[in-house]
């Protein structure tokens, strides 16, 4: 059975950084996912992974590692809708995380999906799936 898994920004950043510990897992979970389930991503984490990488090595490093990402055709592109945006925005209100994540947990919500993410902030999330990194 084929299940949609979202990875959030930091599961990408690590994979791009080989001497992270967080590296071999990160590529582990990449692998394992790809042969069962759908990987997804939307524009918040493409936006999110291309900041963080061209913080730490540069802007046309950062932008070829994202294009690899958003051109691999085992990757699933969701797009973001209003509603979603509606109502992670009272999410975030409500349960005070931050609206990039509220974004992305939202998401998450509303295709019963999973998140792969190292990002303990998600827990606040009720009935969000996460699939720890580590």
């Amino acid at each position: 059975m084929v299940i949609m898994i979202i990875f959030d920004s930091n599961v990408w950043i690590f994979s791009e950084i080989i001497n992270c510990p967080e590296h071999e897992a990160a590529v582990r979970g990449y692998r394992s996912f790809l042969e069962k389930d759908t990987i997804a991503i939307n524009a918040i984490i493409a936006s999110e992974v291309f900041h963080k990488l061209s913080k730490l090595f540069n802007s046309n490093l950062a932008y070829d590692r994202v294009n690899n990402i958003l051109h691999n055709p085992s990757i699933e592109w969701l797009d973001l809708t209003r509603s979603t945006s509606i109502r992670a925005i009272n999410m975030a209100n409500k349960i005070k995380i931050r609206i990039n994540d509220a974004l992305i947990a939202e998401q998450a919500l509303e295709f019963g999906s999973r998140l792969f993410t190292d990002d303990r902030g998600f827990k606040k999330v009720e009935g969000l799936e996460i699939v720890a990194l580590r």
